[in-house]
């Protein structure tokens, strides 16, 4: 395999206020390959957003990094000024957000939003930058190219915003794409039109993209590999094959078995997991999910395990070779 274009070590973050610390990321690390879809999933407040957020250090102003390395193209992100990261953002390195409304100028044309970015980043005439908001309207498949560039953000319905978002963040050709909950509050057959286009722009560009979501089915859609986030910690990382084969962490056993199977016509009921996700202003000495797991034990809430594991790793006691056997998790079925 080739060498990571992104190499994310030991990132940690944390946010202050009258709480006092909030730990958001506490030691996160994965790595992203050229031409590769990453997808980073996890429910709300596991961290996921605010890792992609840390790397760009587009974070609001109570946040902080507290420590860690983001190695992009063979400069480390965390080292470098304003002025040199402003150059990569928008330009190396793409950016969805999750709430295109929000996201778009609404006192401005679509068309001059993508023009002005392309301006920002590249040596063109306007009018050239113009052709290229044509070209990439086209590409993201918005029909009438040319005339809806005049059009505000309100004049489009939101897929069609999320393709204008998508335009924005591939106008400068950018090496890696980081997607941040794209499909969130569309319906089901646009979010469904939105991954799909993602992934043929992926394969035709060639770019690396990190797809950020709280959906299994977005996930398997259109990934290559995973990581599960939960407690500002990366639990399980692997294939995305293999992990939805043989989750290797019971909260990715547990995330899996609250999606609904819609081949199955046993009418089954859907089994939640338990409990609530853990304090970051008091984050555990132990595994963040040792009071929601059916697995667990005393070792698990005395200290944080190691991620166990090469090619697909969990943060998980009981994949030590000590630990005791539990069938599907650490131990295959007879």
């Amino acid at each position: 395999m080739s060498a990571p274009i992104l190499s994310v070590r030991d990132l940690r973050t944390s946010f202050f206020g009258q709480r006092g610390e909030v730990q958001a990321v506490r030691g996160v690390s994965f790595d992203v390959h050229p031409g590769e879809i990453l997808g980073i999933v996890g429910e709300s407040g596991s961290g996921k957003s605010i890792t992609c957020m840390s790397i760009l250090r587009l974070l609001k102003a109570s946040g902080r990094i507290m420590g860690g390395e983001a190695h992009f193209d063979g400069q480390d992100l965390m080292a470098l000024d304003q002025d040199d990261l402003r150059d990569i953002r928008g330009n190396k390195i793409g950016m969805i957000f999750q709430d295109p409304m929000t996201s778009l100028n609404p006192t401005l044309t679509v068309g001059e939003q993508v023009i002005e970015t392309i301006l920002r980043h590249r040596k063109v005439t306007r009018a050239q930058a113009r052709a290229r908001a044509i070209e990439l309207f086209e590409l993201v498949r918005i029909p009438s190219a040319a005339e809806r560039l005049k059009s505000y953000p309100h004049e489009f319905s939101g897929g069609m915003r999320q393709r204008v978002m998508i335009a924005i963040a591939l106008s400068c050709d950018p090496k890696l794409l980081i997607a941040d909950e794209p499909t969130t509050a569309l319906d089901v057959t646009i979010q469904r039109q939105i991954l799909l286009l993602l992934k043929d722009l992926q394969k035709r560009l060639g770019m690396a993209v990190i797809l950020i979501t709280h959906d299994l089915g977005v996930i398997a859609e259109v990934t290559d590999r995973i990581v599960v986030m939960y407690g500002g910690l990366v639990m399980e990382t692997g294939p995305v094959r293999d992990l939805f084969a043989t989750p290797k962490h019971p909260y990715t056993r547990g995330l899996l078995a609250s999606v609904p199977d819609l081949r199955d016509d046993t009418h089954r009921r859907l089994t939640p997991i338990p409990g609530s996700p853990p304090d970051m202003a008091h984050p555990p000495a132990g595994c963040p999910f040792t009071p929601r797991c059916p697995h667990a034990m005393h070792q698990c809430a005395a200290a944080l395990p190691p991620l166990f594991g090469e090619g697909q790793g969990a943060r998980c006691w009981l994949h030590h070779p000590e630990a005791p056997k539990v069938t599907g998790l650490n131990e295959v079925a007879a």
